[in-house]
């Protein structure tokens, strides 16, 4: 069953799609604003976001930068009225994997839209992410490299995964309570950070051959080289 993240402002939308989603087997999700949105990220794991741009053009652009900054890129489906549909400019589309659906509409092509957005995201995703000469699985959350594999945490997995979409940027510790932890903005602690930092680079040495792939940046961030 996926989880989908709905938001919309608009009672008839909503009921409209929470209906036909889980009706679809789906998990829905369903808010009534981007502010509202971002927080309900902090608690809960989703698939794919359904994006009301009634909410406003604006909001709906902030709102989408935020959900791609992650460690995930998630699937979009927009509803928009119809003429908009065509103004490229005016919504935040990813044309590969976002889909956008006209209203007035029936909750199917909502349903429809989303599932096809799920299956090309889920088609998209590799087994293994390679940097370097390590590989990480996503699936087993093992890292190999030199002959050698180690068994990475759900906590560490995620922390690596991290670091190799942000390869050579420098990301503070309250960039990764935010993103990796998933902790509100302002809250969790920096030796939180620092624990399974340590832990990571200790296994990133194994299959490193003793390399320091790691670098701490003083009173800035981590960096992975």
């Amino acid at each position: 069953m996926s989880c989908v993240l709905l938001v919309a402002r608009d009672p008839s939308t909503a009921t409209l799609a929470e209906r036909a989603l889980s009706a679809g087997g789906h998990e829905v999700i369903t808010v009534r604003s981007c502010d509202a949105a971002i927080r309900s990220l902090f608690n809960v794991c989703i698939d794919a976001a359904v994006v009301d741009s009634a909410i406003g053009e604006e909001e709906v652009k902030e709102f989408c930068s935020w959900l791609r900054s992650g460690n995930e890129s998630y699937p979009i489906v927009f509803l928009t009225p119809a003429g908009a549909r065509w103004l490229a400019d005016l919504l935040p589309v990813d044309l590969e994997r976002d889909e956008i659906v006209a209203k007035p509409c029936g909750g199917k092509e909502i349903r429809r839209a989303v599932e096809k957005t799920l299956d090309s995201a889920e088609g998209a995703r590799p087994e293994v992410i390679s940097v370097g000469n390590l590989v990480l699985n996503r699936t087993s959350h093992e890292l190999r490299g030199d002959g050698v594999t180690v068994q990475l945490t759900p906590t560490e997995f995620r922390l690596m995964y991290y670091l190799i979409q942000r390869r050579g940027s420098i990301v503070s510790a309250k960039e990764l309570l935010e993103k990796v932890w998933e902790f509100f903005p302002g809250t969790g602690s920096s030796e939180l950070v620092r624990s399974h930092m340590r832990n990571l680079r200790n296994k990133l040495r194994i299959v490193a051959e003793g390399a320091d792939l790691v670098q701490t940046v003083p009173r800035r961030g981590y960096r992975l080289l």
